[in-house]
């Protein structure tokens, strides 16, 4: 017999998630948070840097580069390419290492 657990429906109330954070920290906490959601509304592209992560657990790497026109994301060997303005998918390719 399978018992089917119903969670209470809650919205976020924007709670810290941190043990003892000072109202401070949880007032920059929700300012940040505010501000994500104008962005995301006004569908501004978020910020990236070039990066290169190698999952010790998983043996994924992951390379992220940004350049003139488009942004590549690199995932064991598969690109994907992105606009660097819009951030709207593009295309994937083939890496070469």
């Amino acid at each position: 017999m399978t018992t089917i657990l119903n969670f209470p429906q809650s919205k976020s109330i924007g709670t810290s998630t941190v043990s003892g954070a000072n109202v401070l920290e949880i007032l920059y906490g929700r300012v940040r948070e505010g501000l994500g959601r104008i962005l995301n509304f006004l569908r501004v592209p978020g910020r990236i840097k070039n990066l290169a992560v190698k999952d010790e657990l998983t043996g994924q790497e992951i390379e992220v580069h940004v350049g003139v026109l488009f942004t590549r994301l690199t995932v064991n060997g598969r690109d994907y390419f992105f606009n660097r303005l819009t951030g709207k998918f593009d295309g994937t390719g083939i890496g070469c290492r």
